[in-house]
């Protein structure tokens, strides 16, 4: 079974469309998460009507909290953490889940976007890595260290890597769109994530200097 954690902030109007894509498109069996904020009522509504679960991030907001509480909430030998502006392509898990046929694979990066080969930010995660040797080195159990917003996927990329336990993936996954970002004003989602940017690279460099991973 293939958990797939879905945070979303403040994009209600999107949830069910990216309901329907996943579900016409993964191959393996799955259970969908998605992962809203206490304050976001409207995303939480718009969440439950899609007939998958809703879980409520326990911790403080953010992204990498809000996949923290789907993964203590969920369970399955793998995952895969989303956003909730991919378009899902057809059999996008199909080629990720078998790369985990190798035991030493705990890792999968994927590319966001079928023209766009960088394989850092997205990933699927075989969960028994995240029990035995957390996804932080300094933090058992964890999935990513709790960022506000950015850099998680980053240090969590590169920490597998240099664990040698990383693999990436050439097969198309998903298409990233960016909402609101690319060719528009930005919506509350990047709003969210602008607002700490220059916190996270602070947190993000003084703990990469500190040689953590």
């Amino acid at each position: 079974m293939l958990a797939i954690w879905l945070p979303t902030y403040k994009r209600p109007h999107t949830l069910q469309k990216v309901a329907t894509n996943i579900e016409q498109t993964t191959k393996n069996p799955f259970k969908l998460y998605f992962g809203v904020e206490p304050e976001d009522k409207e995303s939480y509504e718009a969440a439950k009507a899609t007939g998958h679960s809703v879980v409520v991030n326990k911790y403080s907001g953010g992204y990498s909290n809000t996949i923290q509480t789907m993964y203590e909430e969920s369970s399955g030998p793998f995952a895969f953490h989303a956003n909730d502006d991919f378009e899902f392509l057809p059999n996008w898990d199909e080629v990720p889940i078998s790369m985990f046929e190798n035991e030493k694979v705990m890792v999968v990066g994927c590319r966001q976007r079928p023209d766009n080969d960088n394989k850092s930010a997205i990933c699927f995660i075989r969960r028994k890595y995240i029990e035995e040797q957390s996804g932080v080195v300094d933090m058992p159990n964890r999935v990513f260290y709790p960022y506000n917003h950015n850099y998680q996927d980053t240090e969590f990329t590169e920490t597998a890597q240099s664990r040698g336990v990383w693999a990436g993936c050439d097969a198309p996954c998903i298409n990233h769109k960016h909402p609101g970002f690319i060719g528009g004003s930005k919506d509350a989602t990047y709003l969210k994530n602008d607002a700490t940017v220059n916190l996270d690279k602070q947190t993000f460099d003084s703990r990469k200097q500190r040689g953590l991973w």
